[in-house]
């Protein structure tokens, strides 16, 4: 009786500890999104301009964002810094959370003192495209070109959306 006991004890303790695997599922496993002509208009100080998008679903918590800009015939990916001489330094950066992306704008001047040309060039009409890595996604790979990435997570041929900016 001792040895069944023990036979069903070890049965229950197995069953316990067998690992379970949660595998997440995606509706939309790979995602690309365009923030086309966007001026990075929310004052956030007299040094920083933003801009923020909604998701259209929220992404996962292991997600990973990455945000890349338009300038002109290719992809850069930020956070970015452009040297404007003189000592006057203007640059890109983002954050994200599970519900939207949020872009910056900033330089060590006031943004105000930027001239009509340098204005045109890094804050109206911008376009970002923001690329959504999957947290399982797990190969290493530089990121800084946007054709290879887009390719690597398999997005050659995915439709590309549009993210509405935050009012």
């Amino acid at each position: 009786m001792k040895k069944i006991a023990l036979l069903v004890t070890m049965f229950a303790g197995l069953a316990t500890l067998q690992s379970c695997t949660i595998e997440e599922y995606y509706e939309e496993p790979n995602q690309v999104f365009e923030l086309s002509n966007e001026t990075l208009s929310t004052q956030e100080g007299a040094y920083t301009y933003s801009g923020t998008w909604n998701f259209t679903t929220p992404i996962y918590g292991s997600d990973n964002v990455l945000v890349y800009r338009w300038q002109g015939n290719s992809w850069t990916l930020i956070p970015v810094s452009y040297d404007l001489g003189s000592g006057d330094v203007v640059k890109y950066d983002y954050d994200f959370t599970r519900y939207d992306v949020k872009v910056y704008f900033s330089a060590n001047f006031p943004v105000a003192d930027l001239s009509n040309a340098e204005y045109n060039e890094f804050v109206y009409r911008q376009t970002f495209r923001v690329v959504v890595v999957p947290g399982a996604y797990k190969q290493k790979m530089n990121y800084s070109d946007y054709n290879a990435t887009i390719k690597a997570l398999g997005l050659t041929d995915a439709p590309v959306k549009t993210l509405t900016l935050k009012k």
